[in-house]
């Protein structure tokens, strides 16, 4: 059996800084007690000077301009969950084993491919701001122990020879044990296993004896595994309310990062979002959006948001915000032999998410003809992921004039005579010399937007012949017959 640990070593700070835009590249420091009382408890790299464990007066001294925070446990709590995320797409089997820590069972994983696995998602959660270490070995002891013990990812294969060269601190000894082995002269958790866990025992009793085996690398347990996400959602709050658009493109970026990743370890992807903008005076703003290719790409998330976000007109300033994805099964399809694929999927339907943001989802598609009498009626529908092969022509040409409509139809000014049409005014002009008609069709009077047009056909002087429309009053010229 193998686990794996995943450790980020400066959880807390690095949570609060995940958070907060304006900390970046700045000293920082988390503090405990209050007054005189506060003590560093984690510093920032951009602090050398300052340690942990220090009183902050004496940080302040040290590094003017240091920024002294306290914990942030919302943004721990968030930090945590995109790191359970991150074990998921390892392993079904995750545990949270402690802030910023969480165990995974890798038990019929192949270790070369989790190893793969595991390196991506440590570069993947670097530029969200969350450093990780990995370790794997036999026992989530083994693992935590080498998680501890490298800067990136190591792998535990003899379990003897890591442990000998490692300092007896490792093993977790209390300060009176560390003293009384430190008075045997040993240095490493290998001196100390160099005696029998019988002489051990006799000496420091049961406590002994579990260090020993800390020590040995014998203990194991069972690890309290945790149920997977089941709602991909996002929800967060802005205190003092902001009217800006850059602070809420940095937390959504980085929300979306974390519901995107816990989508991909569930094994699913995104049909929709839904963003909700909750506002100082009491209202909210909410848009979904259908995605015409469901995935869970961040980045071609964040472009349609932000198009939208960018026409956005508030009433009110923004105090909160909740982004919520809609889970869908990744789409399994085969295509024909002879049919023809997008050149460029990936950017067709990044391009398509970002219009229909900008003008409406339902303003966006290909064109179907709707099941009406209604001359030219159509309705908009998802376009088709692979153009099929061109049909054969007839075997019989079509026969008739051919209408080749204008689009948008130009309007016309018509003049009549005993309610036939004389002659055009408009685009087109002059005495109408031959007419045929009129077509009266109507139809949807069991609704609101009940229609009837009138149509015609026309000659007019230079023989071109135009197919004329009618609509109450109004009049337009269709298109060209030919």
């Amino acid at each position: 059996m193998s686990y794996a640990v995943l450790l980020a070593p400066h959880f807390s700070l690095e949570a609060l800084r995940c958070g907060a835009p304006e900390l970046a590249g700045q000293p920082v420091a988390l503090i405990a007690g209050e007054g005189r009382k506060a003590v560093i408890t984690e510093v920032s790299p951009e602090a050398p000077m300052v340690e942990a464990g220090c009183a902050a007066t004496l940080a302040m001294a040290r590094c003017p301009g240091i920024v002294l925070r306290t914990r942030d446990f919302a943004a721990e709590a968030e930090a945590q969950r995109l790191l359970v995320a991150a074990g998921f797409t390892l392993s079904p089997r995750v545990e949270t084993t402690g802030p910023g820590c969480c165990t995974v069972d890798l038990q019929g994983a192949d270790l070369a491919r989790s190893e793969s696995e595991i390196r991506l998602r440590i570069a993947e959660l670097a530029p969200l701001g969350l450093t990780l270490r990995a370790g794997i070995g036999a026992t989530p002891l083994l693992a935590s122990y080498a998680a501890h013990q490298t800067d990136s990812l190591l792998r535990v294969d003899d379990a003897r020879a890591f442990l000998r060269t490692l300092p007896l601190e490792v093993g977790g000894p209390s300060a009176d044990e560390l003293a009384i082995l430190r008075n045997w002269g040993l240095q490493t958790l290998g001196d100390l296993t160099a005696l029998t866990k019988a002489d051990v025992g006799q000496r420091l009793g049961a406590r002994g004896v579990a260090l020993w085996e800390r020590a040995a690398g014998e203990t194991t347990r069972v690890l309290r595994l945790v149920e997977p996400s089941r709602s991909f959602v996002a929800e967060w709050a802005y205190e003092p309310p902001i009217e800006m658009l850059e602070p809420l493109t940095f937390k959504l970026q980085r929300f979306a990062e974390r519901v995107a990743l816990e989508l991909r370890a569930a094994g699913f992807v995104a049909e929709a979002l839904t963003l909700y903008l909750l506002l100082e005076d009491g209202s909210d703003h909410r848009r979904e959006f259908h995605l015409p290719e469901p995935g869970a790409d961040v980045a071609s998330w964040m472009r349609v948001l932000l198009s939208h976000l960018e026409t956005l007109r508030l009433t009110s300033h923004v105090i909160g915000a909740r982004l919520l994805a809609a889970p869908a099964r990744p789409q399994q399809k085969q295509d024909g032999l002879f049919d023809t694929g997008l050149r460029d999927p990936v950017a067709f339907w990044e391009n398509l998410a970002r219009l229909g943001a900008l003008v409406g989802p339902d303003r966006v598609g290909t064109p179907v003809v709707a099941e009406t009498h209604r001359a030219d009626a159509f309705t908009l529908a998802k376009p088709a992921d692979v153009v099929p092969a061109a049909t054969e022509p007839p075997i019989h040409p079509e026969r008739g004039l051919v209408l080749r409509r204008f689009r948008p139809a130009w309007p016309a000014a018509v003049g009549l005579r005993e309610g036939k049409p004389q002659a055009l005014g408009g685009a087109v002009s002059g005495p109408i010399v031959a007419t045929a008609g009129p077509w009266r069709c109507e139809g949807g009077w069991w609704h609101r937007d009940a229609w009837c047009v009138e149509t015609w056909h026309v000659e007019v002087g230079d023989g071109a012949v135009y197919q004329l429309a009618r609509t109450g009053e109004t009049w337009c010229i269709e298109g060209v017959l030919d």
